[in-house]
Parts: structure tokens; C-alpha cells; sequence
């Protein structure tokens, strides 16, 4: 089961998760299952890969969608801003995942060569839930509790 750590995070909606995992002399493993630490049950899984240099993936938030993002190999850094706080931290460790929940507007920039990254959405893909204009994403964020 993964465990949910302490936020340790300003942006609100936003913490670690530790991945469960073993190692021995052939290697390590992980593992998330579903329903057993999860703050949701996955909808959709998708994974980042093959970023050109100096390309960004993500620049939106969601009403509904909730996220937990796992560095399969490389990494990035997610860029995370709640309409009051911002910050940037690094995902590169696949034994930890980051959970972005709604209201949330993330960025993810500074791909190493070869880096994978999966994701897991609480909801189906919906266009409509998409906040893309930072503008609207404040005024809307602001009138969140």
C-alpha cells in the first residue's frame, strides 16, 4: 500500500505519497494498487515521454481531476501554484509519488534525457474541466475555501 507523508508542501491540495516497494540483488520494484492508498481510484493512466529539451508538458489546472505522478525514469520538475502560493519541486524518485489534487495549476519543465513519467487521473479525460488560461484559473481559484 502506498502512504500518504506529511504535505511539507505551501501549495495547497498538494503532497507525497511514499511507493511501497522491495529490493534485492536483482534490483527494486514498486508498486501502487489501486484502492490501497490512493486518494482515488484511477480513471486514466497516461505517461510523458520522449520531451524534446527545453519543452514543457502540463500549464493548467483541473476542477475535478485529481493527479499522482510518478517518475518511471529521469525526471522533471513540477512547478505548482495554488492562486495564493507557488512553488517547484523535483520528481526523480520513482519510490515517491506527487499527488496534485483540483485547483491546483502545474507545470512540468526541466525533463532529463530519457525521462517517463506516469500519471494517474481520478477521471476521464474531459476538455471541459481543463483550466488552461492562467488568468481565468486565479479568479476562479480565488473563490475556492
Amino acid at each position: 500500500m502506498a502512504t500518504t507523508t506529511g504535505s511539507g508542501f505551501r501549495t495547497r491540495n498538494c503532497r507525497w505519497i511514499e511507493v511501497r516497494g522491495a529490493a534485492d540483488a536483482r534490483g527494486r520494484i514498486n508498486f501502487i494498487e489501486a484502492g490501497a492508498g490512493l486518494p482515488f481510484q484511477p480513471r486514466r493512466l497516461f505517461w510523458l515521454h520522449h520531451i524534446a529539451p527545453g519543452q514543457w508538458r502540463g500549464r493548467h489546472g483541473h476542477r475535478e481531476s485529481e493527479l499522482v505522478l510518478v517518475a518511471l525514469h529521469g525526471g522533471c520538475r513540477v512547478h505548482l501554484d495554488d492562486g495564493r502560493e507557488k512553488e517547484a519541486v523535483p520528481l526523480d524518485d520513482p519510490g515517491r509519488a506527487l499527488f496534485i489534487g483540483t485547483w491546483v495549476w502545474h507545470e512540468l519543465t526541466d525533463f532529463t534525457d530519457g525521462a517517463a513519467i506516469l500519471v494517474m487521473a481520478s477521471t476521464l479525460y474531459d476538455e471541459e474541466e481543463y483550466l488552461r488560461d492562467y488568468e481565468a484559473f486565479r479568479q476562479e481559484a480565488a473563490t475556492r475555501p
